[in-house]
């Protein structure tokens, strides 16, 4: 049995699992995060797994970091459903397309949506300094993904030069990952093959960027937050 893991860091997103949540959780934010996570998913509306902007501000150890007020959390949960709501047809749509290729680019599409509408929302659920360590958090959980963004490349001021050298750093991390899991094999060693790999491109990535980048990016993200995910598993009888 593997019971409960140890801590497990994935490009600055911290969570404790069970040995298969783990697993694929591990995946869906390393390959894309909210959108592998609605392909799967049946009668689900957006990214409440994954680290998304909505499963975060409803999460209970982000709303005591943020200090967030029994109002606020209140406030935070009628926005998710708000949205979830809202969606929740476009996302049954999406997940009925039979090309992988369509299905993908759908809900990379709404995902988008989906957390910019979110982000927007913020301000009438926390206030200002909320919102900004907020912010850091959300980056601090999209790890290297968080790169491809168009938000976070125009505050980094990337050149079209180190936009695409991160693109094919991430499209090896995607290969590399996929290699991982489609092999099977010992959970355990997937595990430490995928937090390896998560490293070693965060690293690949940091020595693309100037060191005045590399500053912004520390500012960016702030201090280091450990996310508690908890996952609620059958119970032995």
């Amino acid at each position: 049995m593997c019971g409960r893991q140890p801590l497990l860091f994935l490009g600055g997103l911290v969570m404790r699992t069970t040995c298969k949540a783990l697993l694929i959780l591990g995946l869906i934010v390393c390959l894309g995060g909210l959108a592998q996570s609605q392909q799967k998913g049946k009668g689900r509306g957006f990214g409440f797994g994954g680290g998304g902007p909505a499963q975060l501000l409803n999460n209970k150890s982000v709303q005591t970091e943020l200090k967030m007020t029994d109002e606020q959390i209140t406030k935070a949960k009628d926005l998710a459903k708000e949205i979830n709501d809202k969606h929740k047809d476009d996302f049954a749509a999406a997940r009925a397309i039979e090309d992988r290729e369509e299905r993908g680019q759908k809900m990379q599409a709404l995902n988008k949506t989906v957390t910019e509408e979110v982000m927007k929302g913020l301000p009438d659920v926390l206030n200002p300094d909320q919102v900004k360590r907020f912010k850091q958090i959300t980056l601090q959980t999209q790890g290297v993904r968080a790169f491809s963004d168009e938000t976070v490349q125009k505050e980094l001021k990337l050149t079209d030069d180190q936009k695409d050298k991160i693109k094919t750093i991430n499209d090896d991390m995607r290969q590399e990952m996929q290699s991982v899991f489609s092999g099977g094999g010992d959970p355990q060693e997937n595990r430490k093959k995928m937090q390896t790999l998560q490293k070693e491109t965060m690293e690949k990535v940091s020595a693309v960027l100037t060191d005045d980048q590399k500053k912004t990016w520390k500012e960016m993200t702030g201090e280091p937050f450990e996310v508690k995910f908890e996952f609620q598993g059958k119970k032995k009888g």
